[in-house]
């Protein structure tokens, strides 16, 4: 059994779910970080959320778990385990993105900082349909420019 398999069984959750969070999070690279809020990991943990797991920040934890199987097995794991059950993608999938949301209805906003931070993502069925790679290539294009100018500006500004 291989180590996503078995989180997902610990999990009682469909590991194809958590096969499409952790690749559109991460691409699957443990090490990933976002340029702009300085996520890291494979489903993007967050400094607070990294903090609230006993870490130092977000590097701490990818520093203490730099592969995917640890990662997975550990923090990945720890995490979700918290929200399970997930009977639905939409509960998996809100847990890691905005847990908040797990039941809302799919057509609900999120509120304005969160739209603005992700673009592309305005409602929780958006989000559903990105994971699932259920967007248009020309909208999937347009966002991979605005987030190339994001991590311009921010190497800009950082360097």
């Amino acid at each position: 059994m291989t180590p996503l398999e078995s989180v997902s069984q610990k999990l009682s959750v469909n590991p194809a779910w958590l096969w499409s969070l952790i690749q559109f999070e991460s691409r699957g690279d443990p090490a990933a970080r976002n340029p702009i809020s300085g996520a890291r990991g494979l489903i993007q943990f967050m400094h607070a959320t990294a903090r609230e797991m006993g870490y130092i920040d977000a590097d701490d934890l990818y520093e203490k778990n730099p592969s995917f199987d640890k990662q997975l097995t550990g923090p990945v794991y720890l995490y979700l385990k918290k929200y399970a059950p997930f009977p639905t993608k939409q509960s998996l999938y809100m847990s890691v993105f905005y847990p908040v949301a797990r039941r809302w209805d799919p057509a609900t906003y999120f509120p304005a900082l969160v739209r603005k931070q992700n673009p592309g993502i305005d409602t929780v069925q958006s989000y559903i349909d990105h994971v699932e790679g259920k967007i248009s290539k020309k909208k999937a294009a347009g966002m991979g420019v605005i987030l190339l100018l994001c991590g311009i500006v921010y190497y800009i500004f950082n360097r």
